[in-house]
């Protein structure tokens, strides 16, 4: 007996994961109403853990959700930094040379120094 695994038996949890499933499939139209409550039934019904996934077995895989990254955007880089300081520099010479006062260049340095570095606090 020493090569026999014992079953792990169901829990009510168990059994709802597979039920929301079958119902995610049933609203999409993969299953017709017989079917699901054939699957919901047996769902209920299943005392081990080995009986839920022959329910899904001809149902797509659920697609995995696409993770996000973590940290801060992009442009709080030092690259994302160095090409906003190079574009305000070039706006402000731009300014300077045809005579227009570099206040926009101005503003932009004041906006991202409020709220790019310090806007996790918030």
């Amino acid at each position: 007996m020493g090569d026999l695994e014992p079953r792990m038996r169901a829990g009510d949890a168990d059994r709802q994961k597979v039920v929301e499933k079958l119902g995610r499939h049933f609203a999409e139209g993969r299953l017709t109403v017989s079917e699901f409550d054939d699957r919901v039934a047996s769902a209920h019904a299943a005392v081990y853990l080995d009986e839920l996934p022959r329910l899904m077995v001809d149902l797509p895989a659920e697609p995995r959700p696409v993770p996000r990254p973590s940290g801060p955007p992009a442009w709080t880089s030092r690259a994302g930094v160095a090409v906003i300081v190079a574009m305000i520099m070039i706006w402000s010479v731009v300014g300077l040379v045809h005579g227009i006062p570099p206040v926009f260049p101005l503003l932009l340095v004041f906006l991202f120094i409020r709220h790019g570095r310090w806007s996790r606090r918030w």
